[in-house]
């Protein structure tokens, strides 16, 4: 073989190795990024004060039901606070067992 044919197959072989690592690489981001957007999927800019707003937060106190309350933190991705909520009010009767597992498995949690 000439020398300028094996340095063609040299170059063209080093090239698709490269060109393969740079497609898995751009995969392997891309997979990083589609994470990343469904992990914030749900959540939206927060304020301060963006629950208070909220009409069901601008009722009386004794007015406002847990499951309402916990759905408000949902719509603004606080999950654990939603949860938090809804045990309280489970532990005080305020709510049925059934209503509690009806809002965890409406918002898929486990």
């Amino acid at each position: 073989m000439s020398r300028t044919l094996i340095l063609i197959i040299q170059f063209l072989l080093v090239t698709g190795i490269f060109f393969g690592i740079g497609i898995y690489l751009a995969k392997r981001m891309e997979k990083k990024k589609r994470a990343r957007r469904k992990l914030h999927a749900h959540s939206l800019p927060m304020s301060a004060f963006s629950t208070l707003d909220h009409p069901v937060m601008q009722q009386g106190n004794d007015d406002i039901s847990p499951l309402d309350e916990a759905e408000v933190f949902m719509i603004y991705g606080k999950k654990a606070k939603a949860i938090e909520v809804l045990s309280e009010a489970l532990a005080k009767k305020r709510i049925t067992r059934e209503a509690y597992d009806a809002f965890r498995a409406k918002h898929g949690i486990e």
